[in-house]
């Protein structure tokens, strides 16, 4: 076994030490602003983009949703290189800030971009463009938060004490995507036609760049101030390509970390795919008018928000694999139950009268998710304190990209799948540009949308909370993993 760091015994004890003393509640706040900027920016295209790409700028469902796919898939695939990058990046400004502060200006560029398609383009042309920009976006995002959210895991080496930390930076995450729909369904988007001003994107994504850079510049500042706290990265270390093939059949030789990340691969296609059909599920499944669709869509906003101030606790107190377990199988539930009775007859509600009750459910649903993705979270950071047990080496940068990847990977495939669905149930394309959002489809159409909006995810839902079972690093194991890297740590590198 070796250790991947040959920094002095009393640089190691020192920064142990740092890790050791709570961080303040401003620096952590500080810190967490940083999730807003990830979060403004997916729920902005998890919600509006392929609305925008298909009913609005009229391309086809299918290479829509193979645009976006593309685009994933691609920045899923260098995740692993930028998480090995921060890993080992050596500098002044510590190794995780130097990434954010080159992947923020392409993020805005090409963010802004995104929502200002052309008019005029044929299906070749805006499908070449949405994958470059898609491609663009999904990276330099990538480059800006693999670095944020690694750094996560070395605030604080405390079982408890991280999950706080996990809860105040998702629950500033949920801020921002609270700011990014209301922003987008109160002041751009308004009115019954609202989604199908074209017009209205282009100024929607610049106001959200205004926030998304200042929020990133508080926490930049909390990342430069936090850099003690910070694992000193390798003195020495191979070429990029030997490194990160190593570093990656490392990482996958740990069996928590497999276990986590088949759970998250599963869990976030399914998200995926309810994610990217929701304003078409909300629009023409449940025929939901404009301002319904919003009070349903902030719901669930509002749910993972109402989440963050228990979520902390509840992990707290029970084992994590226990509380996400118990979260995912609820918002299962939340999720696939309304269209399941619908589909079966079982819920006749009709306007403000089913709106309340989607809305209802979606909050319990929001509320459920917060307590998963908080002891997601923690349970990674946990994970890598025990690679650093089995194998002498710090890889967050890895074990969160691999996180990410599974994310983009199953979002990506999400989106395809919406994609697909789309032009295999015969939805029409171009609707809303032809104003008639409302219109009422076949039958079949709309009931076979539902159904892949509602149960069908949910059933690889179900299947990414049965992985979770098998991961094996509760409370007393982590304590002994912890005390063991103490005594290690007092001892000199080999």
């Amino acid at each position: 076994m070796t250790n991947d760091s040959s920094t002095p015994i009393s640089d190691r004890a020192s920064r142990t030490s740092e890790r050791a003393i709570r961080l303040p509640l401003r620096t952590k706040l500080a810190y967490a602003s940083g999730a807003a900027v990830e979060s403004i920016i997916s729920n902005s295209l998890n919600i509006f983009l392929l609305f925008y790409v298909t009913a609005v700028c009229g391309l086809s469902g299918g290479l829509a949703g193979a645009a976006l796919a593309i685009g994933l898939v691609v920045d899923a695939v260098a995740e692993p290189l930028i998480g090995s990058i921060s890993d080992g990046l050596q500098s002044r400004l510590g190794r995780r800030l130097p990434l954010m502060i080159i992947g923020l200006p392409v993020v805005v560029i090409s963010f802004v971009l995104t929502f200002s398609l052309p008019a005029d383009l044929s299906q070749t042309q805006l499908f070449l463009l949405l994958v470059a920009l898609s491609t663009a976006l999904r990276i330099s995002l990538s480059v800006f938060n693999l670095p944020y959210i690694a750094l996560g895991a070395e605030l604080s080496d405390d079982y408890v004490e991280r999950s706080k930390i996990a809860v105040w930076r998702w629950g500033t995450g949920v801020l921002g995507a609270l700011v990014a729909l209301a922003v987008g369904f109160t002041v751009f988007f308004k009115g019954a036609d609202g989604l199908a001003q074209r017009a209205a994107y282009q100024p929607y994504a610049m106001t959200l760049t205004v926030a998304i850079i200042v929020l990133a510049l508080i926490s930049m500042r909390a990342v430069f101030a936090t850099r003690n706290r910070q694992h000193a990265a390798p003195a020495n270390k191979p070429g990029w390509i030997r490194s990160l093939v190593a570093e990656v059949i490392e990482v996958l030789s740990n069996r928590s970390f497999r276990l986590l990340f088949i759970s998250a691969l599963l869990f976030f296609t399914a998200q995926g795919v309810t994610s990217t059909l929701g304003l078409h599920a909300n629009t023409y499944f449940w025929r939901l008018s404009s301002a319904q669709v919003q009070m349903v869509t902030l719901a669930f906003v509002l749910g993972l928000l109402l989440g963050a101030p228990i979520a902390g606790s509840i992990v707290a107190l029970m084992e994590k694999r226990t509380a996400l377990f118990a979260s995912l199988c609820g918002l299962i539930l939340a999720q696939g139950s309304p269209v399941t009775l619908r589909l079966l007859g079982w819920l006749p509600l009709e306007g403000q009268a089913l709106a309340m009750t989607l809305a209802i459910t979606t909050a319990i649903g929001g509320g459920l998710m917060t307590i998963a993705a908080v002891a997601f979270m923690s349970m990674m950071a946990d994970a890598a304190d025990e690679h650093e047990l089995l194998f002498g080496a710090r890889r967050e940068g890895l074990y969160f990209a691999g996180w990410s990847f599974a994310g983009k990977a199953a979002t990506g495939g999400g989106a395809l799948i919406s994609g697909l669905v789309l032009q295999t149930i015969a939805f029409p394309a171009n609707l809303a540009s032809k104003g008639v959002v409302a219109a009422a489809l076949p039958a079949s159409t709309t009931n076979w949308l539902g159904f892949f909006y509602g149960p069908g995810a949910a059933v690889l839902s179900l299947a990414g909370v049965l992985v979770v079972l098998w991961y094996p690093i509760n409370r007393r194991m982590h304590a002994a993993i912890m005390a063991e890297l103490a005594r290690r740590r007092t001892e000199p590198a080999e």
